[in-house]
């Protein structure tokens, strides 16, 4: 019974110290957008390491599906975890999140949910007269019937 409970702990140590290693060579995979790893941001998701046959699988998690260097984290991924000694094979899915109802690039801000229509006026220049211009344009809409 020793023997076994000997035998799971190292086994269970290997595991440990091949999970970590795994971890510590994906570290040099930078997010430029977010000027972090993909370990400390969370990219790495469902990291299967089996140790008899030296495959390891798992999928990294973009915040984004349109992600422009999608390919790039993909063959720096395989480079990394091939590189290390006691693999055999590597197996990277990329995914990205799901987007959630109410965080679209494209929803309409609470605050304008009763807004029907807005007008811009805008300008790369202060003081040439912005704030007139949107007073008088609210004052003539609101003369035409207009609520505003």
């Amino acid at each position: 019974m020793a023997n076994l409970i000997q035998c799971m702990h190292m086994f269970v140590c290997y595991v440990f110290i091949c999970t970590t290693q795994v971890l510590t060579a994906l570290t040099a995979v930078i997010d430029p957008d977010l000027g972090a790893d993909i370990v400390s941001l969370g990219f790495i998701k469902g990291l299967d390491i089996d140790t008899s046959s030296g495959k390891v699988a798992f999928s990294v998690e973009l915040t984004t599906p349109a992600c422009p260097v999608k390919e790039q984290f993909q063959n720096s991924c395989l480079e990394l975890v091939e590189a290390l000694p006691w693999v055999k094979s590597a197996e990277v899915t990329m995914t990205a999140q799901a987007l959630v109802a109410g965080q679209g690039a494209f929803e309409t801000p609470t605050g304008l949910s009763q807004v029907a229509n807005v007008i811009a006026v805008s300008s790369c220049k202060g003081g040439v007269g912005k704030s007139t211009t949107a007073v008088n344009l609210a004052y003539a809409l609101s003369a035409l019937g207009a609520k505003v």
